[in-house]
């Protein structure tokens, strides 16, 4: 790093790569120098537009110019490549869900720890500094004992989309039970509800998502995900958090700010969602890498929210309240 600039290499140029992309050239110090992707065209037609070199992607990992791998890649490549990073001694940014195998987790943590590399998952909504101001807040007893919480983030999928998802229990529900953790800690117990409206589409059959949580001492969560409607009302739900305590409250609403894409009407375009991207890029590249802080979320942390949503998915599958018996900790 001649130039004090961190090289990052991409594996997975798909749509999820855009926002990286634009918060990797948002990052002084970092620098995109190489992309792959399993379909080699589409990895050489996004370096060629990004201006970077193309890599198959089994040479990314042992690739001496790079120095942090992102695996922005589907859910079940995630664990193959970060212990190929890993090993090969790079850093590893992988996106959410980083992995539905507990111990392929514990595999990444023990190498990080060996290693002496960062392996950080993609939380990247408390990266956020409104979400992440909200977690200090609670944690300095700024609103006394938190009895409820509340998130919801509702859009319309578009049916031409949906093939390239898994439901919004993989892609979006871990995000919201990693804020739920941050804000309150571990529920004692869960009970979760999905349906399905375009279930020719969505194999997972749940299009829609409703958790309940209760905490020991008796605080409440509600967390709702929804890829069937939209939430154009008064008062839009379509990323809110709202958290209450005995001696104040806390909210936030992901469409505070917003401006338009094209002049003069819709779609709208909201900022904050793109911010997240880059207040984490920024803090992985600067603050851990190098700086050595440690990530604001972790693989533990990771290893936690996967026992939950594996409870999560249980209580949909039986139809039935399932206790929480304990954070999966690493052995």
């Amino acid at each position: 790093m001649a130039d004090k600039r961190v090289n990052v290499g991409f594996i997975g140029c798909g749509r999820v790569a855009n926002n990286f992309f634009k918060a990797v050239t948002k990052c002084s110090t970092a620098r995109l120098a190489a992309v792959s992707d399993i379909d080699e065209k589409k990895g050489r037609e996004m370096a060629q537009k990004w201006d970077t070199d193309f890599l198959p992607v089994n040479e990314v990992c042992t690739s001496e110019k790079l120095d942090a791998i992102f695996v922005l890649t589907p859910m079940e490549h995630h664990y193959g490549y970060t212990v190929g990073a890993l090993q090969n001694g790079k850093h590893v940014l992988v996106e959410k869900p980083v992995s539905f195998v507990a111990d392929e987790i514990r595999h990444m943590i023990r190498l990080r720890n060996e290693t002496g590399k960062m392996c950080v998952p993609g939380h990247n909504y408390i990266y956020l500094p409104e979400l992440s101001r909200m977690k200090q807040l609670i944690s300095q007893d700024e609103i006394g004992i938190p009895r409820w919480m509340f998130m919801s983030e509702i859009y319309r999928m578009p049916s031409e989309l949906l093939g390239k998802y898994h439901g919004p229990t993989v892609e979006v529900l871990w995000h919201a039970v990693y804020l739920m953790v941050a804000f309150l800690g571990v529920p004692e117990q869960v009970q979760a509800f999905s349906s399905c409206f375009r279930s020719e589409q969505i194999s997972s059959g749940d299009e829609q998502v409703m958790v309940n949580a209760r905490f020991s001492e008796g605080a409440l969560c509600h967390l709702f995900i929804s890829w069937a409607v939209e939430d154009e009302t008064t008062d839009p739900w379509t990323f809110k958090v709202k958290v209450l305590g005995t001696d104040g409250g806390l909210h936030f609403s992901r469409r505070d700010v917003v401006n338009q894409v094209m002049e003069g009407r819709p779609p709208w375009n909201y900022p904050l969602y793109d911010e997240m991207f880059e207040r984490e890029v920024d803090y992985f590249i600067n603050k851990c890498i190098l700086e050595k802080q440690q990530p604001v979320s972790t693989m533990e942390d990771a290893l936690q929210t996967l026992s939950i949503v594996e409870a999560i998915r249980t209580s949909m599958a039986e139809d039935r309240v399932i206790p929480i018996e304990g954070w999966c900790k690493d052995e």
